[in-house]
């Protein structure tokens, strides 16, 4: 059983919903389809969120603009896909969806403020369209299909706007939503992006929201394999703005997919991955205009897969915070009320170096989280500082790259090569770390050097195999 995933450029016009029936007709030869999972339109999820926020701040004007172009972009795709009467009806549901949004929007300008649970009920709204849209367009081409609102089967915590999934109850409720459509041959269009509490409340599932949708539904069903459609034909060795020799990747191991990820490579989010490790399910990052290329397969390691650099990725501006004793806590006790203070301000760390002489370390985080970062430590600091128990905290903004390959550490001499290739452009090296993980060597550079440092690592690990190739 196959789950495929269409992403925003995937459906972003009705040429585009088009090109994926024709994916979809296709697949259907070989594969069993358990289910489509579809993100909005492109652009919507911007103007929802646009809309509200506008609404909230008491902008009409504002408001009525994105009321008219969501309208407009909905309508005109629904008549160019659809003729007679499934177009009047599928024009009806749209209305009646988009009539909701509008008087969500009415509430939140009386309320002048978006609270969380408003907004996911808000921004869910355009993968409701889009699904309808796909599911009717298939079945009025011949391809049996219904729309599926994740609502009925992605079962979630009330964490509203990054929601975490109830994997139990979702397996259970996905089964019974979806199994009775794939056996009687209906190909079931699940909205992306959005679940619902057990209380029927609806949720959204955060940053790379409907990639999650995909792996989860597959996770639920015991899928042979997740296809992730979008717009490039691959994971790409680095990004190409910044190497225009960067290579098509074959295959990559979740580990290295989920390292790439966290270090801000826009190939899927790492929470995507976590619902398919433990069923040992493949996905394919596969381009909805070029189907017949492979992709890149991510998958569990084996045998023949390549070892060694395969990629080299990239964060900035990110936060370098550096913490020091001076004759204060002890690194225990400083690491210990570091990360209590950062958990409890749900701030993400992306990187942690001590120094070996004496009590003090620095750590990365992402530069939007920086001043809730600060503010925490302050406030856990606050007696040390007053009493230059601790130096003051420095802060600079830096970036972060990464070289990710599956087992790098046990491989002699890579180290030294990198270290090389940066001395090559004098490029300076702030902090490293390796050891906690196989397949990534972590450092950060000044800001200003990003750019070079990603083109110098690629032509010392990353270029050599594509002369090979």
């Amino acid at each position: 059983m196959l789950v495929m995933k269409f992403g925003g450029t995937s459906v972003g016009d009705a040429k585009c919903f088009a090109n994926v029936k024709e994916i979809v007709a296709r697949t259907k030869r070989d594969h069993q389809i358990g289910a489509l999972v579809v993100s909005a339109m492109s652009t919507v999820t911007e103007a929802l969120l646009s809309a509200m926020r506008m609404a909230a701040a008491g902008d009409e004007k504002g408001t009525r603009e994105k009321l008219d172009y969501l309208k407009t972009k909905h309508l005109e795709t629904c008549a160019a896909l659809f003729t007679g009467a499934r177009c009047a009806e599928v024009e009806g549901k749209l209305k009646e969806i988009l009539g909701e949004f509008e008087r969500i929007c009415v509430g939140l300008g009386l309320l002048r403020e978006l609270p969380a649970r408003t907004m996911d009920a808000g921004v869910s709204v355009g993968e409701r369209l889009s699904s309808i849209i796909l599911a009717n367009y298939l079945d009025d081409q011949g391809i049996s299909a219904e729309q599926v609102d994740a609502m009925r089967c992605v079962i979630t915590d009330d964490n509203f706007t990054n929601a975490r999934p109830l994997m139990d109850e979702t397996r259970e409720a996905t089964r019974r939503v979806l199994l009775p459509l794939i056996e009687r041959k209906t190909v079931p269009v699940v909205t992306g992006f959005l679940g619902g509490t057990r209380e029927g409340i609806r949720t959204t599932l955060g940053r790379g929201g409907s990639d999650y949708s995909g792996a989860i539904v597959a996770a639920a069903l015991d899928a042979g394999e997740l296809w992730i459609w979008t717009d490039v034909d691959g994971v790409l060795s680095a990004d190409p703005k910044m190497v225009g020799e960067a290579l098509i990747l074959d295959e990559l191991t979740y580990e290295e997919a989920s390292e790439l990820s966290h270090y801000g490579a826009k190939v899927l989010h790492h929470k995507t991955l976590s619902p398919l490790l433990s069923r040992m399910i493949p996905v394919y990052i596969k381009n909805t205009f070029s189907p017949e290329k492979r992709g890149t397969r991510i998958g569990p390691p084996h045998a023949g897969i390549q070892q060694g650099a395969k990629s080299v990725t990239s964060m900035a501006p990110v936060a370098l915070i550096t913490i020091r004793s001076n004759g204060g806590p002890s690194t225990p006790e400083l690491f210990a009320r570091t990360f209590d203070a950062l958990s409890h301000s749900e701030t993400e760390i992306l990187m942690v170096t001590q120094s070996s002489y004496q009590d003090s370390f620095c750590l990365l985080v992402p530069q939007t989280m920086a001043e809730k970062a600060m503010a925490a430590l302050h406030s856990a600091f606050r007696l040390e500082l007053n009493h230059q128990y601790l130096d003051p905290i420095e802060v600079q903004q830096v970036t972060a790259l990464a070289l990710i390959g599956e087992g790098m550490r046990g491989m002699s001499g890579v180290a030294a090569r990198l270290f090389g290739a940066l001395a090559k452009e004098k490029i300076n090296i702030i902090a490293i770390a390796q050891g906690s993980s196989e397949s990534n060597i972590s450092l950060v550079v000044p800001l200003e050097a990003r750019a070079a440092a990603v083109k110098a690592i690629h032509q010392e690990f990353i270029a050599p195999v594509a002369a090979r190739r």
